[in-house]
């Protein structure tokens, strides 16, 4: 039985059609002899309770050109934002499972019993062709490029796959990005998170109560702690960019993908000391970019929320296809129709690569005679930015919409930090984030109400309809009404949140 160290990375291949042309890419034409084809098997395997599963184990059985091999694989950790899972590889005679050979390795207490709590049945297959070839990275690093397309079956359920994979055998991790970064330029590609494991699971409905534990240590170094929430936060950002292509009619996935942006600028300014100025600027730039591009759509979304949530709360469910809900959706559906292709077609891809790549390679300026702790850096500088979002605050005319904009960014950006933090601070601090959340859910409710105001006005101008203006003014009264209650409201969180915020600073 051997036993190695699974590191790879996977690109979904949005045009499945065209992947043969992969193989004629610059960047691959050293391999135009090397790449073996194969034709997989694989049947993965649990217990009736899903006993494995449930403790983080994948089983299967594989077959490669007719020879079988098992193949037992265990969660372990993650480093740079990739999975790092120990597998076990034992040659068998057929495709039926052989417990017996882990009886000698550290998975010899779940198998005590095989007759009764290991009683295994088979539950989804992947049937696929595979091309894979042996790639070197710059003389660096020695990575397995494999191109697979096939299917997913789950009884009466199948799921079709096209991918890449990119697997390290040899070297520095950050290869794999780069190499991937490099095909994400010259083919359409999204980042795949799931493994076919993964996607099995969820074609089968089954659910694990295995979860990995994320351990954060406040006593690391600096730049190591704000590189690992970096990455962590660049994960859940591919994780919302998929589910807006999987299902762009839900509003919460461009709205979660939009706050995973804002979490990761904010963590960029937050640990602005620490990094290489040049490309903080530019990356900061890049994000910009894409909140920007979104902005419309958003708006439009908080809008018709809003115009569902006045008929709902004032019981006039006969308005559902009024004027202006139907003239709110076809704005929506125009304006998702000019920034969908950005995400479906994966013109974010390489970017995403690119950030990742410099988290892991060129971001932190580490100086060898400053070891620097992350709690004591996070502590310094939330005491910095609370005395600034305070100062501001004081400033602040509550009657005006541009003061109130301004701190409401602040106030969010605060936040933000408290909670990537709040491992390495003091329970009470949960106290302030709270009291910072209801700060933003009005100052945003504010904010939204100007923005509804032009918005709507543009609306009524651009139509000749006497409904869509009677409309416009009952949803905008509403908000106005609202409004007023709100920022007396208001007033009384800010005098709560300082006394807080005293206490922290001292």
């Amino acid at each position: 039985m051997n036993t190695n160290i699974e590191i790879e990375l996977k690109l979904r291949c949005i045009f499945p059609e065209k992947i043969d042309d992969i193989y004629s890419l610059p960047i691959f034409n050293s391999l135009k002899n090397d790449w073996q084809r194969k034709k997989i098997h694989s049947i993965y395997y649990d217990t009736e309770e899903n006993t494995l599963l449930n403790s983080g184990i994948i089983f299967r059985t594989r077959s490669e050109d007719g020879t079988w091999v098992q193949t037992v694989k265990v969660t372990g950790n993650s480093h740079g934002g990739f999975s790092r899972r120990k597998e076990y590889n034992v040659e068998l005679q057929d495709e039926k499972p052989d417990l017996a050979v882990l009886r000698n390795s550290h998975l010899k207490s779940f198998i005590k019993d095989t007759k009764s709590k290991f009683e295994l049945m088979p539950i989804f297959e992947t049937v696929f062709d595979r091309s894979v070839a042996i790639y070197t990275y710059e003389d660096r690093s020695v990575l397995e490029v494999a191109i697979d397309v096939g299917k997913i079956i789950a009884k009466e359920k199948t799921e079709d796959f096209c991918e890449v994979e990119i697997e390290l055998k040899e070297g520095n991790i950050s290869c794999i990005l780069k190499l991937a970064e490099e095909l994400s330029k010259s083919f359409n590609f999204l980042l795949e998170p799931r493994s076919k494991f993964c996607r099995g699971m969820m074609l089968a409905n089954l659910e694990p109560k295995f979860e990995l534990q994320k351990e954060r240590d406040p006593d690391v170094i600096a730049e190591e702690g704000f590189q690992n929430e970096l990455i962590e936060k660049l994960q859940d950002l591919i994780l919302y960019h998929n589910k807006f292509v999987e299902n762009p009619e839900n509003f919460d996935n461009l709205h979660d993908f939009r706050v995973s942006i804002r979490k990761i600028r904010t963590l960029l300014k937050f640990g602005k000391p620490l990094i290489e100025q040049e490309h903080l600027d530019h990356w900061l730039e890049e994000f910009d970019r894409i909140t920007e591009l979104t902005n419309s759509l958003r708006e439009t979304d908080v809008l018709i929320e809003e115009w569902r949530s006045f008929l709902s709360t004032t019981k006039q469910e006969n308005l559902k296809n009024s004027t202006l809900t139907i003239k709110l959706l076809e704005e929506r559906q125009n304006k998702l129709n000019q920034i969908y292709p950005f995400f479906s077609e994966g013109k974010f891809t390489s970017l995403f690569l690119g950030f990742w790549y410099w988290l892991l390679e060129g971001a932190f300026l580490v100086d060898d005679s400053v070891n620097l702790k992350l709690k004591k850096f996070v502590k310094e500088r939330l005491s910095t930015w609370i005395r600034k979002t305070l100062k501001r605050l004081k400033k602040t005319d509550f009657n005006n919409e541009s003061d109130l904009h301004k701190l409401r960014i602040a106030s969010k950006n605060l936040r933000y930090a408290l909670e990537t933090f709040s491992f390495a601070l003091k329970p009470s601090t949960k106290d302030m984030i709270s009291r910072l959340k209801k700060i933003q859910d009005i100052l945003g409710y504010i904010h939204d109400t100007q923005t509804f105001s032009v918005y709507l006005e543009n609306l009524i101008s651009s139509s000749s309809e006497p409904e869509i203006h009677k409309e416009s003014g009952w949803l905008l009264g509403y908000r106005l009404h609202s409004d007023q209650s709100l920022k007396s409201d208001l007033e009384k969180q800010w005098k709560k949140f300082k006394d807080q915020a005293k206490l922290f600073i001292e």
